[in-house]
This record gives structure tokens, sequence and C-alpha cells, in this order.
């Protein structure tokens, strides 16, 4: 039996798609039904929780239906310790008309510890992009942490949780896309002024890209490559373009987003993150097909081996190290500096590793 996705939503800008028809078909109604509530026992929708309730004792006396709790609260509702339905916007600071944003606040301890040792367990070891021993997710910008608690979620590999981090993985794709304006750069060919890279946001989009990989496991091509939905593939193509038109991948503009005032291991810990970041992402390029390109036939993808103007990162014994990291790094900064030269950069293998024109093994 094929285990292949084949029933898409076809609500503009999603392309999410499920194994199962029923599965899309309560996927589909959360993009119509904002406050519906549905009943878990059969197909019968409510406007109000206590109908539901109602319902339920009336037509299914056998059931119980489980206290309501959202997995996660908005920051509005958290602070304020009210019961939040966790959508966006959630109903309570839509009825109040007061901004409704979500923060790294998961209802209940024992989904985001847990979620978060799953990631650094199972994910951080193939995936290392995020520098485990400064990761707060107390601190972390919204769209970081929540991304790393659904895919700590999913890993879990428990049926509720995965269905948790599915729903989590829609909503944030769909705040990412109406977001574009505030992290994309401009499709212009003007220089844009000097900011800093607001990297935690492209570590967040990177793992909702990496999720619609590993959740829909479509089928392979003969280039062992896989297709993406639509609109993970649209955030895919501009987080790329982005990355580029901003330098992101020229060592000497990794170096140029710190001060020199700043402590060595600061400015290290922050050139490792883009690294890291960048061979992740190039890692995820070339394992996806991407349409319309015009190169896909020899097997090239949106970023090559030569738009990798940096050296390969420093060790992983130092980059999952949780102290003594400064003194070690003192110790080192000659050496650091001669692995970083030109020389030693990625782009140098591009000659000889993807040739113009030839076919490409890399």
């Amino acid at each position: 039996m094929s285990t292949r996705a084949s029933f898409q939503c076809h609500f503009p800008g999603c392309g999410l798609s499920y194994r199962r028809k029923e599965h899309v078909t309560r996927h589909a109604r959360r993009h119509f039904q904002s406050d519906s509530f549905e009943c878990p026992f059969c197909d019968r929708h409510f406007a109000r929780n206590d109908t539901l309730r109602q319902h339920v004792r009336t037509h299914h006396e056998d059931k119980e239906l489980q206290p309501g709790r959202t997995l996660r609260a908005c920051n509005h509702c958290y602070s304020r310790k009210s019961k939040c339905d966790g959508k966006t916007p959630c109903g309570a600071c839509v009825r109040r008309g007061i901004d409704c944003s979500f923060g790294c606040s998961i209802r209940g301890r024992q989904v985001q510890q847990p979620s978060l040792a799953v990631f650094f367990e199972k994910f951080h070891s193939t995936w290392p992009f995020l520098h485990r021993a400064t990761f707060d997710p107390d601190h972390e910008p919204a769209l970081l942490c929540q991304s790393v608690m659904m895919m700590g979620l999913w890993l879990t590999g428990q049926e509720d949780a995965r269905i948790a981090a599915t729903d989590l993985h829609s909503k944030l794709l769909v705040s990412i896309h109406q977001q574009r304006d505030k992290w994309e750069a401009p499709s212009q060919h003007n220089a844009e002024p000097p900011s800093p890279w607001p990297m935690a946001t492209y570590q967040g989009i990177l793992l909702q890209i990496i999720f619609a990989l590993l959740k829909d496991n479509q089928g392979l091509n003969l280039q062992l490559t896989h297709e993406l939905p639509t609109l993970p593939l649209q955030l895919l193509k501009a987080l790329v373009r982005t990355c580029l038109k901003r330098k992101m991948f020229f060592y000497p503009s990794m170096v140029a987003q710190f001060e020199n005032t700043l402590p060595d291991v600061y400015i290290w810990v922050g050139v490792e993150e883009v690294k890291r970041f960048a061979l992740s992402l190039y890692k995820v390029c070339r394992s996806c097909r991407v349409p319309d390109t015009g190169a896909s036939s020899q097997g090239r993808s949106l970023l090559s081996l030569a738009n990798l103007q940096f050296a390969l990162p420093d060790s992983d014994e130092l980059w999952h190290a949780s102290s003594d990291l400064a003194s070690r790094l003192a110790e080192d900064r000659s050496a650091y500096c001669e692995r970083n030269s030109g020389a030693r950069w990625i782009s140098q293998t591009a000659r000889v590793l993807q040739p113009d024109g030839g076919f490409c093994w890399f």
C-alpha cells in the first residue's frame, strides 16, 4: 500500500497534503471556521463549546470529552493566566482589540521541556545549526521557539503530538508568508542599508521547510530529490535569494556583523551559527526538486558550492562545549584565522566538484 500523501488542501497559499481524506477535510475547515468546535465522535460542528458538550451528552452517552486545553497560549493570555484558544490571533485578543503574539510559552511544562529535549536529542545531531549552550526558550524569538517545539513534538512519535505539530506548522507557514516583507530582501536591485541579519527568523523558516520535507515524505525521483508543497517551496526560494542578496555566505560579511569590541567567543558563536545554517540550507536545497529553474536536468539546486564563500565550521566538539569555550578559543585564535583563509573556502572546490556545463555529482 502506498504511503504517499495524496489528498492536498486547495486553499490558496496552503498546499499541505495528507494521506487520508478525512484528515485533509478536517484541516481545510480551519481555513473557513475559525470559531468552530468539532465533535471528535462524528462530523458535527458547533459555534459554541457548551453546545458541543450538550451534543456529546445527548448523542454519545458512552463518550467523554477531554478537558479543553490548548498546547500554547498567546503572550497576553499567558501573562494574565487566562484561557487562550491557541489560534492566531486568539479569540480573547480579538474581543479586546489588541495585538496577539506568541512567544515560547506552551501551556504545561510537561509539553515544553520534553519537546525541547527531544529536539536536541534527535534532531540536533543531524542538523546542528542552533547553538545549544546559548539557546534559551524564555528569550528566543517566537518563530524560532515555536519551530523548535514543533519539531520536538513531531519527533516524539506520539499521534496527538504529531497532530499538534502539524497544526502549528500550518499556522506558522501562513504567518511567515504573510510577513515576508519583514524578513525578505526586496526584489529590486537597489542596495539595502546595512542591518543585522535576523538569524533566528531564518533558522525558524529553515526548520519549517525541513519539517515539510519530513512530514510529507513524498516519493523520490531519479535524482533522489523530494518535492516540497507549494508554500514551503516559495519560502525556500525567497530564503535562498534573500541570503544571497545580503551576502550572508561570504565570510567577511559574517565577521562584519559583529563589532571588534565584542568578546571573541561571542563573534565565534555568531559566525559558526551562520556557517552551519548555510550548510544546512545547502543540504535542504540539494534534497529538493525545484521546478522551472532551467538547471534541474543537470541536478543543480538553488544553492551551489560556489555560493559558500567560507571555510568549514569549527569542530563539533567546540560547538557542543558547555564550559571553558572562551579560554579554549583564546588559545586557538591564530589557528582559527588560518583555517578561515580564502584558500580554505568551500567555494574553492566548486571548480572541480561542480564545473560549469558539466554533470553535477555533488
